[in-house]
């Protein structure tokens, strides 16, 4: 059973893309963290445990896969819900081995409408969308 959802990782190498993103899961009522790189997302993971990890594919220092095998390694009790976004590793070869290998919940491709990761969200905690956006 997955626990409610009170916090979210962004953890994406692209400023644009943390920022609208964290502030999308925000305006929904979430504490949002953000990590730039791989090994900065790792460190948030295990401080922070929040409930989901929304991490970029392919980033600096350690890449998204890599975080996940990290995560699994060092914290197994630990099963956030795990989107990996990619603006890179787009087929469904790769979908199928992340979802496999990795047991990612969701494989979303950039660029990700805000509507899209809604709805993505609320496949995997549905009382998200009942949250109304704060003012």
């Amino acid at each position: 059973m997955t626990m409610p959802l009170q916090g979210a990782l962004v953890a994406d190498d692209s400023r644009i893309f943390r920022v609208v993103t964290a502030e999308l899961l925000r305006e929904h009522g979430l504490e949002v963290f953000e990590a730039a790189d791989g090994r900065e997302a790792v460190e948030v993971l295990l401080a922070k445990r929040p409930e989901l990890a929304i991490i970029d594919a392919l980033m600096p220092l350690v890449s998204g896969f890599e975080v996940i095998a990290k995560l699994r390694e060092v914290a197994p009790e630990y099963r956030p819900v795990i989107f990996i976004v990619t603006a890179v590793f787009k087929s469904r070869r790769w979908e199928a081995e992340a979802r496999q290998q990795y047991q990612v919940e969701e494989y979303l491709e950039k660029p990700i409408e805000p509507e899209t990761l809604v709805a993505a969200i609320g496949r995997h905690f549905p009382e998200f969308l009942g949250l109304k956006p704060t003012p």
